[in-house]
């Protein structure tokens, strides 16, 4: 309990290093003993009951008898605390997980931070969280993060770069191995490149990070991405942004012919109705669709 104490108050104070960090987690992991005593003294910390306590102890001061030590002052306040604290097991600091999605299932998710998630197809997003820091790497696909203010830092690693965060709204699109998107709903964000270079997003601004490097990308419209209520709208992007897009929500993988990745199109396509923007691009852009038990390839057809 002694350790726990002292873990309560170093994780609490804002200038808690990343080492200490470390050696919180591996003392957390020793022992459910270790993780039990940090949540009772956590919970209490965090409870009225700590406040009331102290009053208490105020109050009865003049009362104590001599040399009697103040902590047992105020302890009935201080108990009923501390039992109500007894059936949290894990902070909700701690969450140590992996969120995935089939093609065409979105999925929304609830961290123990109080954070949502929304996970788009074929994707996957591991989260780690502590009471010091909040990590999270998309390892691939497309997630709209709506983070919750709680004091520690909200950093999200997708290979090209970092988005770093407080308390906001923002959509990470993992193009591919080597391109992502990032989209600024509300509050602010730091985007930072292999290369180390950064750009601080506002709302209705997106960045895109390819090879490294960041370029702006054109203003958002609305408070949320389009993908979560199935559009892709666009007035100049290329064949090959469709179809990664449309990818997601087709049940078979798609495939798109290399002589045909750059084709520039504009409109606004139904993407969770795949078969329907297939039919489409086909009529409007003169591409062959063909389709078997496997997978579905675009190519140029009679271009």
């Amino acid at each position: 309990m002694a350790d726990a104490a002292v873990w309560v108050d170093r994780i609490s104070r804002p200038d808690a290093s990343s080492e200490e960090a470390a050696a919180f987690e591996r003392w957390m992991g020793e022992s459910e003993t270790h993780r039990r005593a940090f949540a009772d003294l956590a919970a209490l910390w965090r409870s009225d009951a700590l406040a009331e306590a102290a009053g208490d102890a105020a109050r009865a001061a003049p009362r104590r008898r001599e040399g009697a030590p103040l902590w047992r002052l105020g302890v009935p306040a201080a108990v009923a605390a501390a039992c109500a604290a007894t059936a949290v097991l894990f902070t909700p600091w701690m969450d140590h997980r992996t969120l995935e999605t089939a093609r065409a299932e979105q999925r929304e998710v609830r961290l123990a931070d109080g954070s949502l998630v929304r996970l788009s197809g074929a994707s996957r997003l591991v989260v780690r969280q502590s009471p010091v820091r909040r990590t999270a790497v998309l390892e691939q696909g497309e997630a709209f993060f709506d983070v919750r203010h709680d004091g520690r830092a909200f950093a999200v690693s997708a290979d090209e770069g970092d988005v770093e965060v407080m308390g906001t709204a923002f959509n990470i699109d993992r193009l591919s191995s080597d391109r992502i998107e990032v989209a600024l709903y509300r509050g602010a964000v730091q985007v930072r490149g292999r290369s180390k270079e950064t750009m601080v997003l506002r709302p209705g601004e997106r960045v895109v990070l390819e090879r490294g490097r960041l370029q702006r990308g054109a203003p958002l419209g609305g408070d949320r991405p389009d993908w979560i209520d199935g559009w892709f709208d666009t007035q100049d992007a290329s064949l090959e942004q469709l179809v990664e897009e449309l990818d997601r929500f087709s049940a078979k993988p798609i495939t798109l012919d290399s002589a045909v990745r750059r084709m520039r199109i504009s409109g606004r396509f139904q993407v969770n109705e795949p078969q329907s923007v297939l039919a489409l691009i086909q009529t409007a852009y003169g591409v062959r669709v063909s389709e078997d038990k496997d997978r579905i390839r675009i190519d140029r057809g009679d271009l």
